[in-house]
């Protein structure tokens, strides 16, 4: 009998156990802190069960993301983008990353992105992300192509573009000036490009562009409780060899674990042309639901469990719905309205 339990309780524990992420963008205002590690986070190892200590950091700053739709010149410039994602470094004069996205029925794709001195625009082929929810082993791979700019010089590129949920298991990290500790269950996207940059039609493979990023996804929360970077620029005849890494911890997630399982909230259809229904199985009484666009306003709000929601009004585009129980705990997702 002790053994049928203990099989029982493991079964439970795995299968409650979220190895998928729902989408790819980051929730609206997502506020990240940026952390210094006082040692080398190890994020070598992959696949089921991972432990990662990234205990030991020192907050240095703090970035926001927002998003908003892209303006007729945006569309113009980095045609088929449906949202326009800013990640703002606060404090000071503010300095901004910027990422052109795309997101239809086929997927999620990258058209372009503004980081410091480098403009990159996937005009020829978009960056393919992924038609997510992925899961574990999933795995995209393809070739991005387009035009750049960097410190005055333009041209074009090619190379690849990989998007691979690698890893998932168990994220630390301890108390720092800005939040609490945290241990929580993530999934991990990895996403890797090598690029070739040339201008045509004399200087062919004048440098190179290497990035790694790692989004960690916690399972409750649906959004990204850690993020890292890293880009290697290296150009002999441009006369550059800069390496950018960044460490970034989700402010408000490793503040509070008070959420509930997003894998008890369930939202269809996904898209969606006229109503959206809304099927939560927690035992917690649902207080209040509420959608909101990719530019943080608030479209609708509903005191108690609602099941059932007409979008047919809301433009197209990108939505998330927060649902609040009684007991404060709150969980988000995001659905797309065709």
């Amino acid at each position: 009998m002790k053994t049928k339990l203990l099989l029982l309780a493991l079964f439970f524990s795995i299968a409650g156990f979220s190895q998928t992420i729902a989408s790819f963008n980051t929730d609206p205002n997502s506020d990240f802190t940026i952390v210094n590690p006082s040692m080398t986070f190890d994020q070598t190892p992959t696949g089921a069960n991972i432990f990662w200590d990234f205990n030991g950091s020192t907050p240095t700053g703090n970035n926001v993301d927002t998003y908003a739709a892209p303006t007729a010149m945006q569309l113009t410039t980095y045609p088929g983008t449906t949202d326009v994602q800013s990640i703002t470094l606060q404090g000071g004069t503010p300095v901004t990353s910027t990422f052109f996205l795309r997101e239809d029925g086929t997927g999620n794709y990258i058209t372009g992105a503004s980081q410091g001195d480098i403009v990159l625009n996937y005009s020829t082929t978009n960056a393919f992300v992924g038609l997510f929810p992925l899961s574990f082993g999933d795995t995209n791979s393809g070739t991005a192509a387009g035009t750049f700019s960097f410190m005055g010089t333009s041209g074009t590129f090619t190379g690849t573009f990989t998007a691979t949920v690698d890893a998932y298991g168990t994220l630390s990290m301890d108390a720092v000036l800005c939040c609490g500790g945290y241990t929580g269950n993530v999934t991990r996207l990895r996403i890797d490009q090598t690029l070739s940059f040339s201008i045509p039609p004399i200087f062919n493979n004048i440098g190179t562009l290497t990035q790694t990023t790692y989004y960690y996804y916690d399972n409750n929360a649906d959004n990204i409780a850690f993020r890292y970077n890293n880009v290697v620029v290296v150009s002999a005849f441009l006369g550059v060899n800069e390496t950018t890494e960044t460490f970034e911890r989700n402010t408000e997630i490793t503040l509070s674990t008070d959420t509930f399982d997003a894998e008890q909230f369930q939202l269809y259809p996904n898209p969606a042309k006229d109503f959206i229904t809304i099927d939560a199985t927690t035992n917690q009484a649902i207080k209040t639901v509420s959608i909101v666009d990719v530019q943080g306003r608030n479209v609708f709000t509903a005191n108690g469990n609602t099941s059932r929601i007409s979008v047919a009004n809301l433009q197209q585009g990108m939505y998330f719905v927060t649902l609040t129980t009684e007991t404060g705990a709150i969980t988000t997702k995001k659905f797309i309205k065709q």
